[in-house]
C-alpha cells in the first residue's frame, strides 16, 4: 500500500495556526495528520472519539424560506 497526502480543506494546524496546510496520510500502520508549514504530526488512531452524549444546548428547528 502506498501512502498519499490528502489535504483537508479549511483545517487549521493546532501548532502554528496556518490554514489549509494540514494533510492526512494513510499507511498500513494507520492514519496520521501533518502540517506542511511546521513539524506538527499526530497519530489519528490514538485519538479517542468525542462523546456523543454531551449536551450542547437547546436546539430549535429553523424554517427556511422558499
Amino acid at each position: 500500500m502506498t501512502s498519499r497526502k490528502r489535504f483537508i480543506a479549511g483545517a487549521m494546524c493546532p501548532q502554528c495556526g496556518v490554514e489549509d496546510l494540514i494533510y492526512v496520510v494513510q499507511t498500513a500502520e494507520g492514519q496520521s495528520r501533518h502540517c506542511n508549514q511546521c513539524d506538527f504530526s499526530q497519530n489519528l488512531d490514538d485519538l479517542t472519539p468525542a462523546s456523543t452524549t454531551e449536551v450542547v444546548g437547546d436546539w430549535q428547528p429553523i424554517k427556511l424560506r422558499d
